[in-house]
């Protein structure tokens, strides 16, 4: 069973895409949901509380995700960290996931930063999600109650589509003029022919 893996900046619209894949049977690991929900296990909390300190903590003392991200996108030596905490962690769980699958010829892991962690190196096929930083931004606000400033922001600190695409098997693109549907099924049967 070959992976193929799904990237592209913030905002790009890979969820939809990973959305029209899984209509079409092929399953979805959201590693980026995935690396989320592990805030909340006690081993990974208390790493992440004993590096950051108490700052990172809401009131009720869970991590507040929010906080940890403005400390993180500002400083590389927090991302690192936090990658070196979490990634190990996702990729046990996706080996554990993809296991699970039965009869398909593949499957899809979804993740914003496939090529910066090095992930991409893992996979057989990768998808690169391209969208203007226009309709990315608008996107980011309207999705995460963000201002311009911070969206801006978020961009600058992953690398371009240019810089993507490079790495990439298969461009799609979602600009509002090339139909998502079509790209994704002829993606999709390449991929159930391989």
């Amino acid at each position: 069973m070959k992976t193929a893996g799904i990237t592209g900046g913030i905002g790009s619209g890979k969820t939809t895409v990973c959305r029209i894949f899984e209509l079409l049977g092929v399953p979805v690991f959201y590693a980026d949901v995935e690396a989320k929900k592990l805030y909340e296990e006690e081993k990974i909390k208390s790493k992440v509380v004993n590096f950051f300190g108490d700052q990172v903590l809401a009131k009720d003392g869970r991590i507040d995700k929010k906080k940890l991200a403005a400390i993180v996108f500002h400083d590389k030596r927090s991302l690192s960290k936090i990658n070196e905490l979490i990634h190990p962690v996702v990729k046990q769980k996706f080996l554990a996931w993809k296991k699970r699958q039965k009869g398909v010829r593949y499957v899809i892991k979804e993740a914003a930063i496939m090529i910066e962690s090095g992930v991409y190196k893992e996979l057989d096929y990768l998808i690169s999600v391209n969208s203007s930083k226009s309709l990315r931004i608008r996107r980011i606000i309207d999705r995460d109650k963000v201002n311009n400033i911070d969206v801006k922001r978020r961009i600058k600190e992953q690398i371009s589509d240019r810089e993507r695409d490079k790495y990439a098997d298969k461009v799609i693109l979602n600009d509002n003029r090339h139909s998502l549907i079509e790209q994704v099924l002829k993606i999709h049967q390449s991929l159930s022919r391989k």
